[in-house]
């Protein structure tokens, strides 16, 4: 097991966000929640790594991940007028060359987002720059236009837990890393998602998640997980 001993811990969220589901084309879809793939991206808008250049510093063996909801999951459809970016400018006001296309977006959505960095250097600026609530470049949602807002929550210790018995876990669960319990009164959502992606953008590991539709904790057995502050947390 990878030794973890602190994790940096901050909310963030905005009016709209639009995780695109990679499998989709005409009609864009989104994820319920910021994939791995999402959240590099996130991270490094906030520290300032420019775009693909960012990817080694989030492989499995040198950052962990993880996310929790904190507000009901809910999924609006609008429709976007796209215009082909080809065409010549004296076009881009024709309304007969837009082409309105239907986008599924989340609304008010917020998330708690769980953070260790190998690069020690890089874990102390991201620190100092959510304790200031600084960013070097303007976070979003998933698209640029759906601009977010953040909160440092803490630093906080780590201890690790491997159990058989039933636990109760805060953030979203892998599949593949534990056994849910489902409990009456609870609404489970289950996606597909990218978790890392490598220097040519190919997404090298995806995985199978549940989570809570309404933010509640889910049960689990079988289960490696961190004790963050006074919450369990699986990593991505």
């Amino acid at each position: 097991m990878q030794e973890i001993d602190k994790v940096l811990v901050f909310e963030i969220w905005g009016d709209y966000a639009h995780f695109r589901k990679i499998e989709t084309t005409t009609s864009p879809l989104t994820y319920f929640i910021p994939t791995g793939t999402s959240l590099a991206g996130i991270l490094s808008a906030i520290l300032g790594i420019e775009r693909d250049t960012y990817y080694n510093y989030f492989y499995p063996e040198n950052s962990k991940l993880a996310v929790s909801v904190r507000q009901s999951l809910k999924k609006v459809r609008i429709n976007i007028n796209l215009k082909k970016t080809d065409d010549p400018p004296n076009k881009w006001h024709n309304q007969e060359t837009l082409s309105p296309t239907p986008f599924e977006f989340v609304r008010d959505p917020k998330y708690r987002i769980y953070v260790w960095l190998k690069d020690n250097v890089l874990y102390k600026k991201l620190k100092d720059f959510l304790q200031q609530h600084k960013s070097f470049y303007t976070p979003y949602l998933g698209l640029s236009e759906l601009i977010a807002n953040f909160n440092f929550i803490g630093e906080f210790d780590v201890t690790i837990n491997q159990s058989n018995n039933e636990e109760e876990i805060n953030t979203v669960i892998r599949k593949d890393k534990s056994q849910l319990i489902i409990e009456p009164g609870k609404i489970y959502i289950k996606e597909r998602i990218p978790i890392y992606m490598d220097t040519n953008r190919v997404v090298r590991e995806y995985a199978d998640v549940f989570l809570e539709a309404n933010g509640k904790p889910t049960k689990v057995r079988n289960t490696i997980y961190y004790k963050v502050g006074k919450e369990n947390v699986v990593f991505l």
